[in-house]
């Protein structure tokens, strides 16, 4: 434990030396700006705390599922429980909003983490676990695009952009204090992990009652749900090979996910504190290449990033077969994560290059395909784990080099005549 938190430190240091040559001073006179506007904060907050209940889960689930009876391939059920649950309950929640507001969808989807806290609390079947990861996933639905149409609504045409911009910095501030608050709070109780998780998730709805005035809907965040209908007819194929770039990307974190935690607890020996170490070192290689992810899209374009950064995940999938201490299998996801991290931000642009109009349809769907590979990403993963404990790394790195060269030989050159035909 004592090496763990050394490892931990050390890197952390490194990460926030590194941090400061990527984060100018104006990047945080911006974010001091855009929080100065009124209910900017909570809905932050918001969209922190989902991230957040995503990632304390991580470094204990596998043991807490383990002990509950659950197999390899059950385990990778349980983590795409959630995001079939958002594939099903995303429009739902969106015509709700429409009906009650966004205040009040937040409200509701607030209350629904504190309820999922406490059924995992109380856990003591794997059913319950799933009744539990399906309450997260059915309130987690309704909070993203209210928290994104909301912040549409707060801020200007000119402030936008840099409140999007902390959209991302949220998910991932949530990704890197998840893990870690999992893993050292359950070293103490696993039990102590969902009670403390659902008295934040409480505050959160206070704050959200407190802080948050629904504003006068903008006619753009009003008629998404009806421009999602019937754009299908719209897509050429080119956009479908975009969609599919964004299934690639939340199919290979998906995988790692559901099988990360109990492959390093099983041939590294890892205990949760030490797997929300790791998970905590993945949030913060995420949120380094944020930083820079746009300098090197413009030095190099969206489609050569894409590229790159599926051969680059390929490769970390492959040297994670072959990790056996600390140094190797933090080298291996830091070449997994800056190719991940590399193709999401370069299909977001792609997209919005992709396309004049009706922005918000695309976005919609393009959150469809994010969803299903997060389904099936751990599907796979859990599938081929249970098979043989390597090929849970070898299946996932295979498909992943298998899709890189689809892009690269055939998918490249369509969406760039496709862009081209949009300029």
């Amino acid at each position: 434990m004592e090496r763990s938190a050394i490892i931990f430190f050390a890197v952390a240091t490194v990460l926030k030396n590194i941090s400061r040559l990527f984060f100018p001073k104006l990047i945080f006179m911006s974010f001091k700006q855009i929080l100065s506007i009124p209910g900017v904060f909570p809905v932050l907050f918001t969209l922190f705390m989902a991230s957040f209940g995503f990632g304390v889960i991580l470094p204990i689930l596998p043991f807490y599922a383990l002990s509950l009876g659950a197999q390899p391939f059950e385990l990778g059920m349980l983590t795409a429980t959630f995001a079939f649950m958002g594939l099903i309950f995303s429009p739902l929640f969106g015509k709700l909003s429409d009906r009650i507001g966004r205040k009040k969808v937040l409200m509701i989807g607030a209350l629904g983490f504190v309820t999922a806290y406490l059924v995992f609390a109380f856990t003591s079947s794997l059913e319950m676990a799933f009744a539990a990861r399906a309450i997260e996933g059915i309130f987690a639905a309704g909070i993203f695009p209210a928290c994104i149409s909301l912040l549409s609504d707060l801020t200007s045409r000119e402030q936008r952009g840099k409140a999007m911009g902390f959209v991302g910095m949220s998910f991932s501030l949530g990704f890197i204090v998840g893990p870690a608050f999992g893993g050292v709070v359950s070293a103490i109780s696993i039990k102590d992990v969902f009670f403390l998780s659902a008295l934040l998730a409480f505050i959160n709805f206070i704050s959200i009652y407190l802080q948050i005035k629904e504003p006068k809907k903008a006619e753009e965040s009003s008629d998404f749900v009806r421009k999602e209908i019937g754009i299908l007819e719209r897509i050429s194929s080119p956009m479908l090979f975009v969609f599919l770039s964004t299934f690639m990307i939340t199919f290979m974190i998906g995988g790692l996910d559901a099988t990360l935690a109990i492959y390093t607890g099983d041939k590294l020996g890892f205990s949760s504190p030490q797997i929300g170490i790791v998970f905590t070192y993945i949030g913060i290689l995420i949120m380094l290449m944020q930083g820079f992810a746009g300098n090197l899209i413009n030095r190099f374009g969206e489609l050569r990033m894409i590229q790159i950064g599926l051969l680059l995940s390929g490769i970390g999938f492959s040297l994670l077969v072959f990790t056996h201490d600390w140094p190797s299998l933090m080298l291996a996801l830091g070449v997994f994560v800056a190719g991940n991290a590399s193709v999401f931000p370069s299909v977001s642009s792609t997209l919005t290059k992709s396309v004049s109009g009706k922005r918000g349809a695309i976005l919609g769907l393009d959150a469809s395909f994010r969803s299903l590979g997060q389904l099936i990403g751990p599907l796979l993963g859990g599938f081929l784990y249970g098979i043989n404990h390597d090929y849970a790394f070898m299946g996932l790195a295979l498909v992943t080099f298998a899709y890189f060269l689809f892009f690269s030989f055939f998918a490249r050159k369509r969406i760039a005549k496709m862009i081209l035909g949009t300029a």
